[in-house]
């Protein structure tokens, strides 16, 4: 399994457009890879704590389970996130954060490991 967390930024007059826009565009492929077995879990978080603020930008966390890593890749090279992403670069005020790498330990949503 593998973990992927990114944080971004958004400019606060297009928090209703980056919601809507993730919800159009992105939420369809965490349903079809979830489906497919290729995510596990998938969630977007808007942040209230944050020690790496952006000025007034809101903050969002994205944190995806992987069933592997070839998901990761998978994923970022998908025409239809690589359109999405190039939409949200658009709301935010810098470039995102992104970390990765193996799950180790991991309770909930089937065996802990």
């Amino acid at each position: 399994m593998e973990t992927v967390a990114v944080i971004l930024s958004v400019k606060p007059d297009q928090v209703e457009a980056f919601e809507a826009g993730f919800r159009e565009h992105e939420l369809p492929i965490w349903h079809d890879y979830e489906a497919e077995g290729v995510m596990n879990r998938a969630s977007l978080t808007r942040l209230d704590i944050s020690s790496a603020r952006r000025g007034d930008a809101v903050q969002y966390l994205i944190v995806v389970d992987f069933a592997t890593d070839e998901g990761h890749d998978r994923h970022d090279s998908d025409p239809r996130f690589e359109a999405w992403n190039r939409i949200a670069d658009q709301f935010q005020v810098d470039e995102g954060m992104a970390f990765g790498g193996p799950t180790i330990i991991r309770v909930g949503g089937g065996a802990d490991f």
